[in-house]
């Protein structure tokens, strides 16, 4: 299974690569967004192995953030039981 994250560009680092930070945890990774059209700080960005796939709404990016954080507290909670 192949599970994609969302972050926000904070910086075009020029080179194809930018600056994102996820939105599940705060941390900032520079990604590769060559192969993602028309990109710009502030963009929301979906990424899988340090590479950029599409943009996504805010909209979408909240909502997708949503699902992450509850995916993390019920892999949690199940690791507690």
């Amino acid at each position: 299974m192949c599970v994609t994250r969302v972050g926000r560009i904070i910086e075009l680092n020029g080179g194809g690569t930018a600056t994102v930070r996820f939105l599940d945890d705060g941390v900032t990774r520079e990604v590769n967004v060559s192969m993602v059209g028309d990109v710009r700080k502030n963009s929301y960005i979906e990424v899988f192995a340090e590479s950029a796939l599409n943009t996504l709404t805010p909209e979408e990016a909240q909502f997708r953030k949503k699902l992450w954080i509850e995916l993390r507290e019920r892999n949690s909670r199940a690791a507690i039981n």
